[in-house]
């Protein structure tokens, strides 16, 4: 009887020797590389300190100044003043204001990084874990076929089987081992592409989870929902806000700036003594040209342009979320239905091919065929299960699922 293990069906847990890794701690180990974070956190912290830099004040201006004449009738005066600019029209706040917009946004953006990464990282998870169900699959077989040429070498030697068999089964065997090596060699490049993704300090990684789905997506609109609050639509939603922010900041050209400006004044009389003072100013700067159209015009085609990658996106997601529910549904059930319907077939055909075998009803080719067709129906299996897990993160990648 072909007994093969439970990894290599549809519903397989698969799991190494050693260190393992599960689907949730693949996706956290590739979030926390430092490089990504230092990305993320970069991006934010240049965009607070651009929305600093526009909204901060200018610093107080401390003046000293002395005027003297000379002769029997000069004078000395000296000035000691400081002046502060005012901005009426509030332009450096709402730039600060659309600087914290901005810098939202990078965060936002952060997060669609971060999704993107996550998606990525369950997919090459899935692909260690299917290279793996193959390789148990793939290697059952072979034991199958080891047992099946020791118990054709003993009827040769006894004389009850010819050399052709053997030669047979031989050459089935390298069939069998030219595709296990094959596997090995793509398992062994999906566990570097996985560490690759996890960082040097993960070691070269087992895995162990589901590789078939549980159950059917949520429905339709609940997904709709979902996708609705995804980062990069969030993201935008910032940028638009702060581009408008800038427009408000630029329309303001009109509103003058206020220079206010006092401080102590002494004059020196010579002969006459010496009298002490203030002074007072005040001055405003005259708008008669609009200095601002330039970043108004700016401001106004950042936020269009963000409005319309905003609608695009949106109509995409939009569109293509009902194909990819409906792709992960049917794949899903149809390798739930090929497995239900074959692993008991396909077990039940090994065991009438070995005992017919055994006792001389049926013949070698018999034998070899239910050996390569359980191994094909499992094989099978498990490429539909692949195809519908890889379905499943695309859906879950449009609905934003997948950050921890």
């Amino acid at each position: 009887m072909l007994v093969l293990a439970s990894a290599a069906s549809a519903e397989a847990r698969e799991s190494e020797p050693g260190p393992v890794l599960t689907e949730s701690e693949a996706v956290a180990h590739a979030l926390r590389r430092a490089p990504l974070r230092d990305t993320v956190e970069g991006d934010v912290t240049a965009e607070q300190g651009r929305g600093r830099a526009a909204g901060a004040y200018p610093n107080p201006q401390l003046a000293f100044t002395r005027e003297q004449t000379f002769g029997a009738s000069g004078s000395r005066e000296d000035y000691l003043s400081l002046a502060q600019t005012l901005d009426l029209g509030a332009r450096r706040a709402l730039q600060g204001e659309a600087g914290e917009a901005r810098a939202r946004a990078a965060r936002r953006e952060g997060d669609a990084a971060g999704l993107s990464v996550a998606a990525e990282a369950r997919l090459r998870f899935h692909e260690v874990l299917y290279r793996q169900a193959r390789v148990r699959t793939l290697e059952g077989w072979g034991e199958r076929i080891e047992q099946a040429l020791t118990f054709v070498t003993r009827r040769e030697q006894r004389g009850d089987a010819a050399t052709y068999d053997r030669r047979r089964v031989e050459r089935e065997r390298a069939v069998a081992t030219g595709r296990l090596e094959t596997e090995q060699a793509a398992l062994e490049r999906a566990r570097a592409r996985l560490q690759a993704l996890l960082g040097a300090d993960v070691p070269a990684p087992g895995v162990t989870g589901t590789l078939l789905p549980d159950t059917d997506p949520a429905e339709l609109p609940a997904l709709r929902a979902s996708s609705g609050s995804r980062p990069e639509l969030l993201a935008l939603d910032l940028r638009i806000e702060a581009a408008t922010l800038e427009h408000r900041a630029a329309s303001r050209w009109w509103a003058p700036d206020l220079l206010l400006e006092g401080g102590w004044k002494g004059v020196d009389l010579g002969g006459q003594g010496r009298t002490d003072g203030f002074l007072l100013g005040a001055s405003l700067s005259l708008p008669l040209w609009d200095r601002s159209s330039g970043l108004a015009h700016l401001a106004a085609g950042e936020a269009r342009a963000a409005r319309g990658r905003r609608a695009l996106l949106e109509s995409e997601l939009d569109g293509e979320l009902a194909g990819a529910r409906a792709e992960a549904v049917r794949l899903r059930r149809a390798a739930a239905e090929f497995h239900e319907r074959t692993t008991e077939v396909s077990s039940e055909l090994v065991r009438i091919a070995s005992a017919g075998y055994a006792g001389g009803e049926l013949g070698l080719l018999e034998l070899l065929d239910a050996y390569r067709g359980a191994t094909d129906d499992f094989l099978t299996a498990l490429d539909m299960a692949h195809a519908a897990r890889r379905a499943r993160i695309e859906l879950d990648r449009l609905t934003g699922v997948g950050l921890p």
